[in-house]
């Protein structure tokens, strides 16, 4: 399910497209646009909750159809009442093509909002890396001495056991940048029909081009990057070529005159050794997101218990000895720990409420969850059948490979 805002952007973006069709006379075209922005409006009906935004939006999706019927009927409209919902610049091209139609519109739903909920605090350990890259994210968004050249970092690669804060990173960035965020994994935009897939990239980065308009950077963080750019020395298939020389390109970046790239790409990946040489190449910086230290790990700890408001005998938990008594533990293998140990203690806490979802809705609805502070004794039967799911060897070859491709350079 898309978020509102995502759907909202769709909508926008599909009205000014119109505008721009009618304009150069591509009214066929202009008539999927409100197609387009009728079935997003849909969409976003299912989401509100109030009644009155309900209907306004079901009269906004009728205006749509109903603009897109008369496009198509007889190819003229009253275009004075056509306004896109916010300021969108005119598109530098009007598109014919059905088919490019369709990939905007896939490209479009890729936006993500959830990193305004991400914080630097939300996310445990990594101090020194947190701040270095506010400081060249900051340094590429700052205001530049005339006749001075700074390249900042817009190709960032991120690489390490999985379950580490690759993505959290990324949406913590995004969200202090305001940046328009592009959640993208790799089996999104891969297809197994030629040339589908360098259209589709080629789609990602015109979109996010159209979204720094208003001098906001989008970002593009592409999950599971070794999936989309594989060694050509271990796939050689044609589809495969041209959507490598496709990635190259939009990476490589596109700046006007005198303008900034305020695209920037920032790629994750758990086996960076599987990744195309050519395209590390054009990654400024490969950062290494190793497993959390102990610190980091008791960190965590509290991010997932205390942050979140569940109780916690300060008298029996100790989050260095958790830490302790966790190493090799990802983030993610810490969070889903705190999950099961407190799943136990609610279900000590409220044996009744299986009985109350058989006695129905209203029921369940009315009754109050019941906590208690959870001990360190809790976390015993848990830790004892920890097995990490990163071996020693794994998280060795990681720095080990980092280190040779350092040399390499």
């Amino acid at each position: 399910m898309y978020s509102q805002q995502a759907l909202q952007r769709s909508i926008d973006r599909m009205l000014t497209e119109a505008n721009t069709r009618i304009a150069v006379g591509k009214n066929e075209e202009a008539s999927r646009s409100y197609h387009k922005a009728a079935q997003f409006a849909e969409q976003m009906i299912e989401l509100l909750e109030d009644a009155e935004a309900q209907r306004s939006m079901s009269i906004r999706a009728a205006e749509y159809k109903q603009r897109a019927r008369k496009l198509r009927s007889n190819g003229k409209m009253d275009t004075a009442r056509i306004k896109p919902v916010t300021d969108h610049e005119a598109d530098e091209v009007a598109y014919s093509d059905e088919e490019a139609d369709a990939l905007e519109q896939q490209i479009l739903l890729l936006i993500d909002d959830s990193p305004g909920r991400i914080d630097w605090d939300t996310i445990g350990g990594l101090t020194v890396l947190k701040e270095e890259l506010r400081f060249h994210y900051g340094l590429a968004m700052a205001k530049i001495p005339q006749g001075v050249e700074i390249e900042g970092w817009n190709n960032v690669m991120f690489y390490g056991p999985p379950g580490t804060g690759k993505t959290l990173l990324a949406c913590a960035i995004a969200n202090k940048l305001t940046a328009t965020f592009f959640n993208v994994k790799a089996s999104q935009i891969v297809s197994k029909w030629v040339g589908e897939s360098g259209r589709l990239i080629s789609t990602l980065y015109r979109v996010a081009r159209k979204f720094t308009r208003d001098g906001r950077p989008s970002i593009i963080f592409i999950d599971e990057f070794d999936a989309l750019c594989k060694s050509r020395s271990s796939d050689g298939h044609l589809y495969h070529q041209q959507m490598l020389a496709t990635i190259l390109s939009e990476i490589d970046g596109f700046a006007q005159k005198n303008r900034r790239d305020l695209v920037m790409t920032i790629g994750a990946t758990n086996r960076p050794w599987d990744l195309d040489a050519a395209v590390l190449s054009r990654f400024e910086r490969r950062i290494l997101i190793d497993l959390p230290s102990i610190e980091a790990r008791a960190d965590i700890f509290r991010i997932h218990l205390e942050n979140k408001g569940i109780p916690v005998d300060p008298n029996s938990i100790s989050y260095p000895i958790l830490a302790e008594n966790t190493e090799r533990l990802t983030g993610r293998e810490i969070a889903r720990l705190c999950k099961e140990v407190t799943s136990c203690m609610l279900a000590e806490m409220n044996p009744d409420i299986p009985k109350l979802v058989d006695a129905g809705l209203k029921q369940i609805q009315n009754y109050e969850v019941k906590l208690r502070p959870l001990k360190l004794a809790d976390f015993s039967d848990a830790l004892e059948q920890l097995v990490p799911d990163t071996s020693e060897h794994e998280a060795t070859y990681y720095k080990k490979w980092g280190s040779d491709v350092k040399k390499e350079r």
